[in-house]
């Protein structure tokens, strides 16, 4: 099975940018999900990013998360909540969202941590940065949960590129910084991933 694309849009780029940057990947690779962090932008900030994008993504059958309380899910329109928090956080979000929206769990400390959001009822299990270096320990446990688990995983890669990307068995592979920086274009990047995920099943 080849891992699907899951994008993770810059925490610090305006509407315009997210907009652009998604209209070039769509026309690249099939996206199964968009997440959208919160960074550091104001709430009405985000929410104006927000409103920017998910038409674009939801009628191109991307599923877009967003960050903060719950309740942006339902105002915003978003499919599901991205959670970087705790186990509490986890049980909070699927607990006013669950079954009819997506939550996912991020944050992994640990395999024991990863399997008590998953018990919880995440949809998904988040491994790595949202942004930044790759993180050795994060990839080894994603190795280690795919091999096991049901539940879907993400493996955040931010320096993916066609000759190092790889979920390590997982359904998704995140995508961010080296999508969005690279010189050949957004687009030239993520149909060269995409077709090294294709070979490498």
């Amino acid at each position: 099975m080849t891992a699907q694309i899951f994008l993770i849009a810059p925490a610090d780029a305006d509407a315009p940018t997210c907009t652009r940057m998604l209209d070039e990947a769509l026309a690249a690779a099939p996206v199964a999900a968009l997440l959208l962090p919160r960074g550091g932008r104001s709430e009405s900030s985000y929410k104006n990013v927000v409103k920017a994008v998910i038409g674009r993504a939801q009628g191109a059958g991307v599923a877009v998360l967003v960050q903060g309380d719950p309740g942006l899910v339902r105002m915003l329109g978003a499919d599901g909540l991205h959670v970087e928090g705790d186990v509490g956080d986890v049980k909070a979000a699927t607990e006013a969202l669950k079954p009819d929206y997506i939550v996912g769990a991020g944050q992994i400390a640990s395999r024991h941590d990863a399997m008590s959001k998953g018990e919880l009822g995440a949809d998904y299990i988040f491994f790595g940065p949202l942004s930044g270096p790759r993180d050795p320990e994060q990839r080894e446990m994603a190795r280690w949960w795919a091999e096991i688990m049901e539940i879907p995983s993400v493996l955040s890669d931010p320096a993916a590129t066609a000759d190092t990307a790889t979920a390590e068995g997982g359904e998704f592979i995140g995508l961010s910084d080296s999508l969005w920086a690279a010189p050949e274009g957004v687009s030239a990047r993520l149909e060269a991933i995409a077709k090294a995920l294709e070979t490498t099943l």
